[in-house]
């Protein structure tokens, strides 16, 4: 492929990436806020409804399956990726309508049954979100593999996956200054920007990228699916739960992941509660997180290329930093002091960087030659489903701790990031159980890019 072309090709895959870090930007730093704050609803109702795209994930491997066989307009990933996204979008759109009647009492609704029908009407938005999240997903990354080639491909999927961090930032600070403070017509209107915004963006990402085929063309890969000799999903069961290092692994991306996304959905209601923030100012925390997450995967990038770094001390430096970051923030969160806290997420971020990083390259390794779909698919279960129910253990933990009377807000929220930084720095103790070959190994310039490539971040 021509060096520009190629140069062209890798900067619009990363947009519909971008498009995606305005959606996360509205749910995870802006709704998530509103609703339990300004709204008053109960937080583990909204952090278990933002949850719930992450136990779709599964959506992503049909829908991409059924693009490989039924092509929209001659192609068999852009259509899919732009409905998904678009789809996604529209969800977001509408929650306003929604959220704004889940808030109110039911006499001012006309009837006792209104606000229980909007909580199901949020439960079905969110997961139209979540399916047409995976659809885009699961298809943007088939289009990558598709258009660009394989000694380019690592490299490629780690732009795009710093591109979602970039997309979220960016869209963090235009949702500051269009909305600083809460106001209902004003967050309809910023919500509904979320079409054109995410439909432009991916557009421009897809246009021209897949080529259109006719009746009978085969697919890039010669209209056969890759085939692998696969034991039978039993003796893979079998295999998972008698292979101590295989538990072991997957206890600890499970404990890591959980730990570290405890503090997903909540954060905002913290800077509100504690800190007695606004909704722009509330904004700023994970463009802080953001930030220093991209300087920290930078500078492991840069590390593996100068020599390499193992694996093993990759992952314990970053996690230990986020342990010891989460204690600053319950620190910070008991002072309600805010110097502490953006630094501690500062902090956060950049060991993030690091034991993601770290994380992703040790999980493109364990895994079987004949088994490697089975192994990735494995690894990346444990981090869905650690997610989701981290979304929906944080809001419980408001609730049961805060919002219950038990505690202050600076002290509950104190004890929540506490519990949060010694479930990361126990996931060390199944890292250090595994005693696999090349574990303590360097990470090369191959497994860094072949890690970033899984796009399981």
């Amino acid at each position: 492929m021509d060096r520009f072309l190629l140069v062209l090709r890798a900067f619009q895959l990363t947009l519909p990436r971008a498009a995606a870090g305005w959606l996360f930007a509205i749910l995870t730093s802006n709704f998530n806020r509103i609703s339990i704050y300004e709204l008053g609803i109960t937080a583990v109702v909204i952090t278990s409804l933002l949850g719930l795209y992450h136990f779709l994930s599964p959506f992503g491997v049909v829908l991409g399956r059924l693009a490989d066989r039924v092509p929209l307009f001659g192609m068999h990933r852009t259509p899919y990726v732009l409905i998904g996204m678009l789809l996604s979008a529209a969800a977001v759109a509408v929650l306003p309508y929604i959220v704004v009647p889940m808030s109110q009492a039911p006499d001012e609704l006309f009837g006792l049954t209104i606000p229980y029908i909007t909580y199901i009407a949020a439960f079905l938005v969110l997961v139209l979100f979540g399916i047409g999240f995976a659809m885009a997903g699961a298809n943007h990354l088939a289009l990558v593999a598709e258009v660009i080639p394989e000694r380019s491909r690592g490299l490629v999927t780690a732009l795009i996956w710093t591109m979602l961090i970039i997309g979220m930032i960016a869209s963090l600070q235009f949702i500051r200054g269009y909305m600083p403070t809460y106001d209902e017509q004003t967050m309809r209107s910023l919500y509904l920007l979320s079409i054109p915004v995410v439909g432009v963006t991916t557009l421009l990402g897809l246009l021209g990228v897949e080529k259109r085929r006719k009746p009978g063309d085969v697919m890039p890969n010669g209209g056969k699916l890759e085939a692998e000799e696969h034991s039978s999903l039993k003796d893979f069961t079998i295999d998972v739960i008698t292979n101590r290092t295989v538990r072991n692994f997957f206890c600890f991306i499970f404990l890591f992941m959980f730990g570290y996304s405890l503090q997903d959905n909540i954060l905002e209601v913290f800077g509100a509660d504690v800190l007695g923030m606004t909704v722009g100012e509330t904004g700023r925390f994970q463009q802080i997180w953001g930030s220093g997450a991209i300087v920290g995967m930078f500078l492991m990038g840069a590390l593996v290329f100068r020599g390499g770094i193992s694996k093993i001390s990759a992952i314990t430096f970053g996690i230990s930093g986020i342990g010891l970051s989460m204690f600053a923030l319950a620190y910070g969160a008991y002072m309600a002091e805010a110097t502490i806290v953006n630094y501690s997420l500062v902090a956060m971020g950049f060991c993030n960087g690091f034991a993601l990083v770290g994380t992703l390259t040790t999980m493109m390794e364990f895994t079987t030659d004949n088994e490697r779909g089975a192994y990735i698919g494995l690894w990346g279960f444990a981090i869905a489903f650690a997610s989701g129910l981290a979304s929906m253990a944080g809001g419980q933990m408001v609730t049961s701790l805060i919002e219950s009377g038990l505690f202050a807000a600076s002290d509950g929220f104190a004890i929540i990031f506490t519990v949060e930084g010694f479930v990361s720095l126990y996931s060390l103790y199944f890292l250090w159980q595994i005693n696999a070959e090349n574990f303590h190994k360097r990470i090369s310039k191959d497994g860094l890019s072949n890690a970033m490539a899984a796009d399981l971040g």
